[in-house]
């Protein structure tokens, strides 16, 4: 009988022994141990790796998707030469990045490759585009993109709308000047006298009275044309001009006429009979020149400092996941209207 209770007792104690064993057993083999293989730079690349958001970019007419630095590798290929200066390459990288995050709410939304938003070439473009240049200029812009890997504009936390442009006319527009709304980060700035290298500087055009008369959808005289009054502001670009009790805003009349910039004059050609406009400046003229950060990049200044320079009281931050900057998108987007 003792013996009865003795093997009861013995089948007892290991029904609740032998499973703690084994479960510590199967935890101790499944810890990860450091090993010849394994390093701790792979540990921390990984670690990097999994706080990093993890965006998808769709683009308009296409049904692939990019992840976000393989889709700013085909944008800053687009929107930028690539003989120009590493720094400014990298400052385009970090502008059109947070431009994309901002346009697409973090992937949510696809974005148009063209200049309604930001152009982009994709690698069979690049391939054409290059030619035999392809290996050493693919190599040059990933270069770029990478060293500025996760890389925004931030101003309170929030992501800036990172606006850029060809060519100034030596000076940034603001935004309260180009849109009636003032942007603390959107500031008119100075822009380096050597941007007039620029081909882009200085464009001229030609148009008939007929074909004047059709872009204002009046009649003007010769006299009229002679005559007309153009108001500058601060920057140098045109805010108005006006025809008798008729008035029309500078990025009125660049639509209209299809002008490279707002910063424009006209003249009546008597001899030719022809209005002759010459614009100085590519683009709308907010927020960072592209020539220009070339001009500073050349001088000696970093991307950083290019980016400083262009938006004014922003941060440089970098993207993760534990950010709100990358899981409060929603937030960030409804903020910034």
């Amino acid at each position: 009988m003792k013996k009865i209770h003795l093997y009861i007792l013995l089948i007892i104690v290991a029904l609740f022994i032998l499973p703690t064993f084994v479960t510590k057993y199967k935890e101790t083999k499944e810890i990860p141990t450091a090993t010849a293989g394994t390093t701790a730079k792979q540990t921390n690349e990984t670690k990097t790796m999994d706080e990093e958001c993890n965006i998808q970019i769709s683009i308009q007419g296409e049904n692939k998707k990019y992840s976000l630095e393989e889709y700013l590798v085909g944008v800053v290929a687009a929107e930028m030469p690539v003989s120009f200066d590493l720094e400014a390459l990298k400052a385009q990288a970090i502008a059109s990045r947070t431009f994309a995050l901002k346009r697409t709410n973090f992937g949510e939304n696809a974005i148009e490759p063209n200049v309604s938003a930001q152009a982009f070439a994709d690698e069979e473009q690049r391939r054409k585009d290059w030619g035999t240049n392809f290996n050493k200029n693919e190599k040059k812009i990933r270069k770029a993109v990478q060293a500025t890997k996760g890389q925004v504009l931030v101003y309170k936390d929030e992501l800036i709308t990172a606006m850029f442009f060809s060519t100034s006319n030596g000076q940034t527009e603001s935004a309260k000047s180009y849109g009636g709304q003032s942007i603390p980060y959107l500031q008119s700035v100075s822009v380096p006298s050597n941007e007039k290298e620029s081909p882009r500087y200085h464009t001229n055009y030609n148009f008939t009275l007929q074909q004047w008369n059709i872009a204002f959808n009046q009649q003007w005289t010769e006299t009229q044309i002679q005559n007309v009054k153009i108001y500058r502001n601060d920057s140098g670009r045109v805010e108005t001009i006006k025809k008798g009790d008729f008035k029309w805003s500078g990025r009125e009349v660049r639509e209209k006429l299809q002008l490279a910039s707002t910063d424009f004059t006209i003249k009546w050609n008597t001899k030719k009979e022809i209005v002759q406009v010459k614009t100085t400046g590519y683009g709308h003229g907010v927020g960072m020149s592209q020539y220009g950060a070339t001009a500073l990049a050349e001088k000696g200044a970093s991307a950083k400092e290019i980016l400083h320079h262009f938006y004014q009281q922003i941060k440089i931050e970098k993207l993760k996941k534990s950010s709100s900057l990358c899981l409060n998108s929603q937030a960030i987007d409804k903020n910034s209207k």
